[in-house]
């Protein structure tokens, strides 16, 4: 179910589909993909059933638990909202004057592709505009790996070895009826590291570091840490706009002035209509007479209220450290996907720069670039302009670590950084304006994580059950963790939201 989140990680799946041979399993898999998803995309507004008006209390105030509490003020429910910080927007969040031009960063999540619906629908509804990033877009992407370029026409050749065990491997990985057989439960034991080892033999080495490259930014964890099933399966079975495979995924899009436009001018329309209640972190829950009893930690001290619908739109990572959430009378494996969800520890690293000189020739190479460049350096795997599409001379490279690197992170360890960079893209530590940031998502205490990552053991069952309502429909989850169609991605959040609200008032 992976759309892909960076450039690279894009490519590497376009060119190993081109690389693997067609199989009766993929056809077969894709047509029922087809079929199957046809009824996803409900009307946003769409109620289940239920009568009467109801009180909701939603916790988080992510693009999650914004998008259910539209949906329910709008079909004339009251809502609550309880968010932990003292903003809105959760990991929509841009920080805006980056540089002396002007420009913005995206401190949490960046691109949207065309096929993301549900918040490109949210958009258009709330009068948002969406700004098209690959209108007039010059300039490839590259690979520097063991100090030697290469371009995607360097790459298809040596990836087809590779193509066809993958292919061989992603046939029978589901059954007539869609579901994973054994045979996806049998690699979903094995790591992406342990996978690419075994298949890897005969393979040239730096295919293998490309394709690390691409998944630890992309996934957020390590190749050690992931179930190997994230490359296996990686046709896409987004069928909104008829079925299609990874080649969909274009990440084309951005909310016009900054992402957090987006959840800002929501909280604008809702900010009459709920109750809000900021700073409220949650400490405590409990399941009483029906009702799901709420303990917040407030500057004022500790808060409780009590409700007969709430809906947790907080990371797992979160939500498992909330005291009395394993006492709940929750399924087995609803408590083991809180308990045990993986979550990738990414950290985006921004630099800016006098121009773009990225976008330059550079003498020697036949090509001209485009910011992005993948490697594996000790300093950075995966990096690309954020500055497109802003006015300005300057530029902003972004660099999205993951891994080992995200996880052992610190602003001393990127002293070399400018240096290596500076190898593919010659001249640019000269170019450093002196603006820098970077935001830390594992260490910020309401995140505790960049975004979902199914670890060895998770891939294929996951998703299935975290979306679920616990305690009778009385206890529904949304969030990026909880979409089905598009884990990790703002509209995976949107579409939780969507889905919350529904189940709420059903």
């Amino acid at each position: 179910m992976i759309h892909g989140r960076t450039p690279l990680f894009r490519q590497v799946m376009k060119l190993l589909l081109q690389s693997m041979p067609e199989s009766e399993g993929r056809r077969r898999f894709i047509k029922q993909a087809a079929m199957a998803g046809a009824g996803m995309l409900l009307p946003a507004c769409a109620t289940t059933g239920g009568g009467g008006k109801k009180t909701v209390a939603i916790v988080g105030g992510g693009i999650a638990g914004l998008t259910a509490a539209w949906r329910l003020v709008n079909k004339g429910h009251a809502v609550h909202l309880y968010e932990g910080s003292n903003r809105t927007g959760g990991r929509m969040f841009t920080k805006r004057q980056f540089n002396t031009d002007g420009q913005f960063v995206e401190l949490g999540a960046e691109l949207v592709d065309t096929n993301h619906k549900h918040i490109i629908a949210l958009a258009k509804e709330l009068g948002v505009k969406m700004q098209n990033l690959r209108r007039g877009e010059k300039g490839v992407d590259f690979v520097w790996l063991e100090d030697r370029l290469r371009t995607d026409h360097d790459i298809p050749a040596a990836f087809k070895p590779l193509g066809a065990k993958i292919a061989a491997d992603a046939d029978g990985l589901y059954d007539a009826e869609g579901n994973f057989t054994d045979k996806a439960r049998q690699f979903d034991r094995m790591s992406l590291s342990a996978y690419l080892k075994d298949r890897g033999r005969g393979i040239e080495p730096w295919v293998i570091q490309l394709l690390i490259a691409a998944y630890e930014p992309e996934l957020g964890a390590s190749a050690e840490k992931q179930s190997c099933l994230n490359l296996i399966d990686f046709i896409n079975p987004d069928v909104s706009d008829g079925f299609q495979i990874f080649g969909d995924s274009d990440e084309g899009w951005r909310i016009q002035g900054g992402n957090d436009t987006l959840p800002t001018v929501l909280m604008e329309r809702l900010r009459s209509k709920i109750t809000l209640h900021l700073g409220h972190k949650l400490a405590g829950i409990a399941d009483k007479d029906g009702r799901v009893t709420l303990k917040f930690d407030t500057q004022g001290g500790v808060q409780t209220a009590d409700y007969q619908r709430v809906i947790l739109a907080i990371p797992f990572t979160v939500l498992r450290g909330v005291p009395g959430v394993f006492d709940l009378p929750l399924t087995a494996s609803k408590k083991r996907c809180i308990r045990e969800m993986g979550y990738g520890s990414n950290v985006k690293v921004f630099r800016s720069f006098t121009r773009r000189l990225w976008r330059e020739p550079v003498p020697g190479r036949d090509f001209i670039g485009n910011g992005s460049v993948f490697a594996m350096e000790p300093t950075y795997q995966n990096v690309w302009e954020t500055s497109r599409g802003q006015p300005g001379e300057r530029g902003i490279i972004t660099n999205l670590l993951g891994g080992r690197r995200g996880e052992n992170y610190s602003e001393g360890m990127m002293a070399g950084y400018l240096d290596e960079l500076d190898a593919a893209i010659p001249g640019l530590k000269k170019a450093y304006d002196g603006k820098a940031a970077a935001m830390n998502w594992p260490k910020q205490p309401l995140t505790k994580g960049s975004y979902s990552c199914p670890f060895v053991g998770q891939y294929t069952w996951m998703y299935e059950e975290s979306p679920k309502p616990a305690l009778d429909g009385r206890l529904i989850f949304a969030g990026e963790h909880t979409s089905t169609v598009s884990p990790g991605f703002m509209n995976g959040g949107v579409e939780s939201g969507e889905r919350a609200a529904r189940e709420a008032i059903g």
